[in-house]
């Protein structure tokens, strides 16, 4: 994500989630064995497949790809992941390649996965909130009629920076364009903004305790 973004309250993480990601901790913290364990999982053919279209939280920016909590996911339930994410995009929004989340709907459907994660994301924050609305739910939209099998999770922005008031409109127009394809809404809360030790220097994006703490939220909002 960008980090334009103005500095935010704190928000709690969900400790006793987090703690049941304490052995993941240790593989992802040394770079070898944790993208060998992501590549064993992404090799499987008979593992789920799993697409995340996401922004520069879901890509780990400031850290190794493996350390993403997208990865760190795969890694522990042994999904077959595809991450597009890509830094400072968002559904409106265009990243560094001139591409916003469209072109990653494009890919998710070409890639034809079983799960498909897709967020909000506050790059999309300086946009006209109409505009974002409108694109949020023709990708949604796009997802669903060319996936008719595939179980598709949407969950609101993740940022270190942004307050909950600034990014309630693109949360809301997202879950209702998720829920109304009949997907699942994910509200994560905030899990790392505001914690110590969670947040990189830029006061934007997770470290890697961050990262886990994103990936226990969302394994126990999933109840995986």
């Amino acid at each position: 994500m960008l980090a334009r973004r103005p500095l935010a309250a704190a928000a709690t993480v969900m400790t006793a989630a987090l703690l049941a990601l304490t052995a993941l901790s240790g593989c992802a913290a040394a770079s070898a064995a944790s993208n060998a364990a992501t590549a064993a999982a992404s090799t499987s053919p008979t593992a789920e497949h799993v697409v995340v279209i996401g922004d520069s939280i879901e890509s780990g920016l400031g850290l190794e790809p493996a350390e993403a909590w997208p990865a760190l996911l795969a890694s522990s339930h042994g999904w077959r992941l595809d991450n597009l994410s890509e830094p400072g995009a968002g559904f409106v929004a265009p990243g560094p390649d001139g591409d916003n989340f469209s072109a990653q709907v494009d890919r998710a459907i070409a890639l034809k996965p079983q799960l498909v994660f897709i967020g909000a994301s506050d790059n999309d924050l300086d946009s006209d909130g109409a505009q974002v609305a409108a694109a949020m739910q023709q990708a949604v939209q796009r997802l669903s009629a060319a996936l008719p099998g595939t179980r598709l999770v949407g969950y609101n922005a993740l940022s270190g920076a942004a307050g909950d008031d600034e990014l309630s409109g693109v949360n809301t127009s997202l879950q209702q364009a998720v829920l109304a394809a009949g997907g699942t809404w994910l509200d994560l809360g905030q899990p790392y903004r505001g914690q110590a030790g969670l947040v990189q220097d830029d006061g934007e994006h997770p470290t890697l305790p961050g990262q886990q703490a994103i990936a226990a939220t969302v394994a126990a909002k999933l109840e995986l």
